[in-house]
């Protein structure tokens, strides 16, 4: 496979974070590298500890591809792979973006319901997240 030319991926990039940008429904995102973000303790913020979820991206697949989660939980995609992906989903919900080889993207769903989701660059993968 041939590489992806760079203006290709800027374009890419931009269309990504307009999509994000614009989409709706309750959802959050928010981009971090492999270090993990904040310091504070949530007994220290007055807040309590947010839950979290964890989906791999390896293989051309989300792992695992289904999973169940309380609202207001922090879901992180993390890509194994050795090209770029993107969670999607077609109607409402999130968009992680681009995630590049060896980064991760943490979203935050709030509202109760059924989220499906594809890759952009590889429409043959596709993952669910059920909040409940």
């Amino acid at each position: 496979m041939a590489p992806i030319p760079k203006p290709a991926v800027r374009l890419l990039a931009a269309f990504a974070a307009v999509v994000a940008v614009a989409a709706c429904g309750s959802a959050s995102t928010s981009r971090t590298s492999t270090a993990r973000r904040g310091t504070g303790s949530a007994a220290s913020s007055g807040r309590r500890a947010a839950k979290t979820a964890a989906v791999s991206i390896s293989n051309y697949g989300y792992h695992p591809a289904s999973i169940t989660i309380n609202p207001g939980t922090r879901v992180t995609f993390t890509n194994h792979d050795q090209t770029a992906h993107t969670a999607t989903t077609q109607e409402r919900g999130f968009d992680t973006g681009t995630i590049n080889p060896g980064k991760r993207v943490t979203v935050t769903l709030r509202t109760p319901g059924t989220y499906t989701y594809y890759c952009q660059f590889h429409a043959f993968m596709r993952g669910t997240v059920i909040v409940k």
